[in-house]
């Protein structure tokens, strides 16, 4: 009776840990997901909007210097700025990050309905500062979940050796 007694609780901590072991290599493989989808990829809009910015700044400089006008350069540039703001936006957002990316959008539209190269030039400073803090936020954010997805493996690892152990 004692032997059938431990042989089912060996069945139910094996199937218990069985559980929990999946369900930690799923929370680990959605952390994963979220680092790539929403911290890696955004990283990579932020450095192609900032590639932009300093191009749409290189014209404005030439504008200023040869008097060439500058718009042929810089709306091409703008539509590739749309579009990757429209792609960030359909990512999962902190508060921060919301609040900058924001003002982002909001110093991009002004800069649209600006006409003195000057004003354009402030405004293409302030959104470098922008999308430098954006990116400061998706370091910390990616910091964070990998943080997370260690203390995951390390809680489904002491698991296994429990179960191993018992």
């Amino acid at each position: 009776m004692a032997a059938s007694a431990a042989l089912i609780t060996l069945c139910v901590l094996v199937l218990f840990s069985n559980y929990t072991d999946r369900d930690h290599t799923r929370n680990v493989k959605n952390s994963i997901s979220t680092l790539y989808e929403d911290r890696l990829i955004v990283e990579d809009y932020i450095l192609k909007m900032t590639i932009n910015i300093y191009e749409i700044k290189e014209a404005l400089h030439l504008e200023e210097q040869h008097n060439e006008a500058s718009d042929k350069k810089i709306t091409p540039l703008l539509s590739h700025i749309d579009e990757l703001t429209k792609a960030y936006l359909k990512t999962k957002l902190t508060k921060k990050e919301d609040a900058t990316f924001a003002a982002l959008l909001t110093t991009l539209s002004e800069f649209k309905s600006s006409s003195a190269p000057s004003h354009k030039l402030k405004l293409s400073n302030q959104s470098l500062e922008l999308l430098n803090e954006l990116s400061s936020i998706q370091l910390s954010e990616s910091k964070l979940i990998m943080k997370q997805a260690e203390d995951l493996y390390s809680s489904g690892k002491v698991a296994s050796q429990f179960a191993f152990g018992v």
